[in-house]
């Protein structure tokens, strides 16, 4: 099909398999409930209804619908080849709670169908970000008519100021496309070239925006198929916070807050001066379109919700009932946490009573800060604290009881099937999360072999298996793909498999 098909969308490729925990929904009302808001459900294992617009290749929903069967799924993309690979997953896993379609925002907008009704979540990831200015009014459209009252809606886009100096290479690479007829790859490669040349020649450009070399390095750091959704849709326009808050307020939704719980300690974590100047703005979007241009922010996820008959906050009983686990083990007497603002440098005191405590299984909030070290920290800063944890993935927010594991099992066998055969898959359901825990490589090579063998295997031989099974040619190997020996099998035996059993990514005595 044509790029004219997909509204100046490049269609060429597809997108990558990716998952986002901040949509996940038990991370979304606590988002929402940092906030000061309620949650989109108070009781956490009620069932609800979620629905993700542009949903791509669909593996992120199919994640959450298999660790959340309560839940019910729809995912809307309107590339045909996204939907067959998102309802092949679904039913290679054997998911019930889902289904896709394929859709046209603009067409959805003009008629929305009434068997999609309402939804307790609605979102979309990149998406707002990437399409023409006319398919943006129908997607808005689409949000007032999916948004059940009291929903959350989550959308994450590119933002301003952080693309600033990116223009140039967004710019000559939509140029290229459209001047040298050469496939979209081929464009980004030439690009890229083009772009090493100049800054090699010494072109002003690079002097005067500086973020302009750290974008090229970053390009080349990345996928084919990523670029080729960056930067060569027609509709391309990172966007100011106050631009999209506008535009979805025509629909009767409300900022409610972010997503990214780093950002939650903002403005307080700036520089006096700064925080002082973003604090003395007369609005709250003039306020944090200051904030972003104090942080030179490049990607916002954003929480809305309909303004009519906005619920009362949950108060503390609600957000202190929110269950958090340890996702992965910390090593050393300090934690660096990189956010949008700057590194956060952690000491051992300030968190690791909530590791060793979360070492034995997930605990509440109110337990976390039932913590001696948590009490002395006072709530505030305790809240915040595990508003780091969650947004550097040492924790996560999950159900307060695990999910039945039988649909985590069935996708997660598929992953690792898949992923032993060169697909670049990099999560696993995971029941105890409500959402998913990534995975690499070389990981899901050993759990594909662990499973054929049911477990009745050790590490030299689970290594040997690895090193005897040849890759199909679906691309050159994953990152972090590496020959598997005995000692990295009896990492994964030892470290890996215990961590996964406490999230329900493999069911404990599962073999």
């Amino acid at each position: 099909m044509s790029a004219v098909d997909f509204h100046g969308y490049d269609a060429s490729a597809g997108y990558t398999y990716g998952f986002c925990p901040e949509m996940a929904p038990d991370w979304l009302d606590l988002a929402a409930m940092l906030a000061g808001t309620a949650p989109a459900r108070r009781d956490g294992e009620a069932p609800f209804r979620y629905l993700e617009l542009g949903c791509g290749q669909g593996m992120g929903l199919c994640l959450l619908a298999a660790a959340n069967p309560q839940g019910q799924f729809v995912g809307v993309d309107f590339l045909p080849d996204h939907v067959a690979h998102a309802r092949a997953v679904a039913q290679a896993a054997g998911l019930t709670n889902i289904q896709f379609s394929d859709g046209d925002f603009v067409a959805l907008a003009q008629q929305w169908p009434v068997d999609f009704g309402r939804f307790d979540y609605v979102s979309l990831h990149g998406v707002y970000s990437w399409i023409t200015p006319p398919v943006r009014t129908a997607l808005v459209r689409c949000l007032g008519q999916a948004t059940a009252s009291g929903g959350l809606v989550y959308i994450g886009y590119n933002a301003q100021p952080g693309w600033l100096g990116s223009m140039p290479f967004r710019h000559i690479s939509r140029l290229l496309k459209e001047e040298s007829n050469q496939p979209s790859g081929a464009v980004m490669q030439t690009s890229i070239g083009l772009f090493d040349r100049l800054a090699a020649g010494g072109a002003n450009s690079f002097r005067i925006l500086p973020g302009l070399k750290s974008r090229l390095a970053a390009v080349k750091r990345q996928a084919s198929n990523h670029l080729i959704h960056e930067y060569l849709h027609a509709g391309w326009h990172p966007l100011w916070h106050s631009e999209v808050a506008k535009e979805v307020a025509g629909e009767g939704l409300t900022f409610v807050g972010t997503a990214s719980l780093a950002e939650t300690l903002l403005p307080g974590a700036l520089p006096p001066p700064l925080r002082a100047t973003v604090e003395e703005q007369v609005s709250s979007v003039l306020r944090i379109d200051v904030q972003d241009l104090v942080i030179n922010q490049s990607f916002r996820r954003d929480v809305f919700r309909p303004s009519s008959l906005w619920p009362p906050p949950a108060g503390d009983v609600v957000l202190d009932g929110k269950k958090i686990y340890l996702l992965k083990p910390v090593e050393g007497d300090s934690l660096t946490i990189a956010t949008s603002f700057s590194e956060i440098i952690l000491q051992a005191p300030a968190y690791a009573e909530i590791v060793s405590t979360l070492d034995a299984g997930g605990r509440s909030i109110g337990e976390l800060l039932a913590l001696p070290a948590m009490r002395k920290q006072g709530r505030s800063n305790a809240l915040q604290i595990m508003a780091l944890l969650l947004h550097a993935r040492i924790v996560g927010v999950g159900r307060s009881a695990p999910a039945p594991i039988l649909a985590v099992q069935g996708l997660n066998r598929f992953i690792a099937e898949e992923a032993s055969r060169g697909r670049r898959y990099d999560h696993l359901a995971a029941a105890s999360l409500g959402s998913a825990v990534v995975a690499t490589a070389d990981d899901l090579r050993l759990l594909d072999a662990w499973l054929a063998a049911k477990g009745r295997i050790d590490a030299k031989s689970l290594a040997a298996t690895c090193a005897d099974k040849p890759m199909e040619d679906q691309g050159a190997p994953a990152d972090g793909q590496t020959a598997i020996t005995p000692d990295r099998a009896a990492v994964f035996f030892n470290q890996t498999l215990p961590r996964w059993r406490k999230l329900g990514a493999v069911a404990q005595g599962q073999a």
